[in-house]
């Protein structure tokens, strides 16, 4: 087919593991969040 990678995150399960189908994490990314909320630090970069 014309696709040759699909990148998700895991904030949804898949239903089947598909090989052309890569699942990115995004623990580190909410972590971090959390963290620079609690400490009233800006998170607008970690989005741009």
């Amino acid at each position: 087919g014309a696709l040759d990678e699909l990148v998700v995150t895991d904030t949804i399960p898949l239903k089947e593991q598909l090989p052309n189908i890569k699942v990115l994490s995004v623990t580190s990314v909410f972590a971090e969040v959390i963290r620079r909320v609690y400490h009233n630090e800006s998170v607008n970069s970690l989005f741009i």
